[in-house]
């Protein structure tokens, strides 16, 4: 398996040149061809938003430069909502199902999680989703990767739509979240024995956490191992007062200081 297509949503926020470093980052690594991708929707008795043209034509003047200063195949698409009323998240949604991987820019803390928009493509776009933060810039992506694991649906998820970046990385860190209990030897050999039939020598450590302090716990420990990349999986608990994705997915959409890949 390979990550051969990346989705890039533009719009014309000031982290938009950051987000666009770092999918050509991940892009050069895995020999992908990078799509840009523009999204025009309108509100109703609003046709269109001021300066929406320009915005766009920056945005991908913007993308073409840098990809072809990096020697990066890239292609710039935009799509217009025909509906009124038919936002961001739907259109971003619909469009991803044609992508290996789509990368998004960390939302403003403004936006409540009913508005948002990663929380409906990571629960609903079927494909595994790299969110880059708001502020600071990043030189790197997926070259020290910590991967959160709790046997289940969504970490085996995260982790199998990872290995492409796992398999590139030069250090790969397994940790595993346990609530207290031993955790099932059996089981953690089985996955460093997985990862080591695509070549991947991870290490594993373990770390005992409650679900009130996992967001935190993983936060923190990104930070101190100076990694560039955090794997997860995203538990959906269905849709309840407005959200998406769980409680601990939520903290870190918000909190996030490095680039986070999420899968459902």
């Amino acid at each position: 398996m390979s990550i051969k297509d990346i989705l890039l949503y533009l719009d014309n926020s000031s982290a938009c040149e950051q987000r666009i470093d770092a999918a050509l980052l991940l892009a050069k690594q895995q020999g992908a061809l990078l799509t840009g991708l523009s999204l025009v929707t309108f509100d109703y008795y609003q046709p269109h938003y001021l300066h929406t043209e320009e915005n766009i034509a920056a945005a991908a003047a913007l993308l073409t430069a840098k990809a072809a200063a990096a020697g990066i195949a890239s292609r710039h698409r935009c799509i217009e909502s025909r509906v009124a009323g038919v936002g961001v998240r739907e259109l971003l949604v619909s469009t991803s199902h044609y992508s290996d991987l789509v990368v998004v820019g960390q939302e403003s803390r403004r936006t409540t999680r009913a508005d948002g928009f990663i929380e409906h493509l990571v629960a609903g776009g079927g494909r595994p989703v790299l969110i880059i933060p708001a502020a600071g810039t990043f030189n790197s992506v997926g070259t020290h990767v910590l991967v959160a694991w709790k046997n289940g649906r969504e970490a085996a998820r995260a982790l199998h739509d990872a290995l492409p970046i796992l398999e590139q990385a030069e250090q790969v860190t397994l940790l595993v979240v346990s609530s207290g209990e031993e955790a099932d030897q059996d089981q953690r050999d089985e996955v460093l024995e997985h990862l080591q039939s695509h070549n991947i020598q991870a290490r594993l450590e373990q770390q005992p956490v409650t679900s009130a302090t996992l967001a935190e716990s993983l936060l923190n420990r990104v930070c101190d191992g100076g990694y560039d990349l955090l794997v997860m999986g995203a538990h959906s608990p269905g849709l309840r007062r407005g959200s998406q994705l769980g409680a601990v997915a939520g903290q870190i959409l918000r909190e996030m200081t490095v680039p986070v890949l999420m899968s459902h």
